[in-house]
């Protein structure tokens, strides 16, 4: 029985396993007894399983929600929209926010006695304490009365990079050519097409762009996206509101 719930098929990666096994080590004795008290009310073993399913389904309802939020730049708490920063996406409804550690700097945490404990990243458990971690190993455990506050020491080159990475992903790039729509001297379009059931965004550097992609991808008569407003269309899952999103804006204000 206790297979189930700590080990895997043997053709799955061992490492894998053995990562996914860290948050039960040391339980193994105490779930053996649970088990074995459920197995002989009858019913309870079965019971039990469902409900662990149903957690494990909601969880995963709720991961997706938040991630697909996050993904349209809106607060998984509030829905609002979020402004997005370098390393930092904040919400200024509810006060929400989500940000990154540095990869190739480092966090800094400075005590209010002036010491200072230096890491890879930190990490808030939302609860009493701050985990200090440095190449995957917790090396430090503070507790936050004692924290007067955590610097992130960026290097240049990690922040040159996500600030190219960051204009590249508000310009946006032709989905036929690839080419960068800042780097083109075309009047760039945006397409809304549904291929599947989920609509999606496209957009081109210049007209020609945009033809040569509808030759490649026809749509399906039924939904004849290329001719059709978004706006009214119930013929697929809705990801954006039919209109520019803005997008072509941000690449205006982009090449200023």
């Amino acid at each position: 029985m206790l297979k189930g719930f700590f080990t895997r098929d043997e053709d799955e990666d061992t490492s894998t396993a053995r990562a996914k096994q860290i948050v039960i080590e040391g339980q193994e004795e105490e779930a053996e007894e649970a088990l074995s008290l459920l197995s002989e009310g009858g019913d309870g073993l079965d019971q039990t399983m469902e409900e662990i399913d149903t957690a494990v389904k909601e969880a995963a309802k709720a991961s997706l929600r938040d991630i697909r939020l996050m993904e349209e730049g809106r607060c998984p708490s509030c829905g609002h929209k979020t402004r997005q920063f370098l390393f930092t996406s904040v919400c200024a409804n509810c006060g929400w926010f989500s940000f990154i550690s540095p990869e190739e700097g480092k966090s800094i945490i400075h005590l209010k006695n002036a010491d200072t404990i230096e890491c890879g990243t930190t990490f808030d458990t939302r609860g009493d304490y701050i985990l200090g971690i440095t190449d995957g190993v917790v090396r430090a455990k503070v507790s936050k009365e004692n924290v007067e506050y955590i610097e992130f020491a960026w290097t240049e080159d990690e922040i040159a990079k996500k600030r190219k990475t960051r204009a590249r992903e508000q310009a946006g790039t032709c989905s036929w050519c690839e080419k960068l729509l800042t780097e083109t001297k075309g009047e760039p379009t945006i397409v809304y097409a549904a291929f599947g059931n989920d609509q999606e965004r496209y957009l081109f550097c210049a007209e020609k762009c945009e033809e040569a992609f509808k030759k490649q991808y026809p749509i399906r008569i039924h939904k004849n996206c290329y001719n059709r407003s978004c706006i009214g269309c119930d013929l697929c899952i809705k990801k954006y509101s039919g209109k520019d999103e803005t997008l072509l804006q941000r690449l205006e204000d982009a090449t200023v």
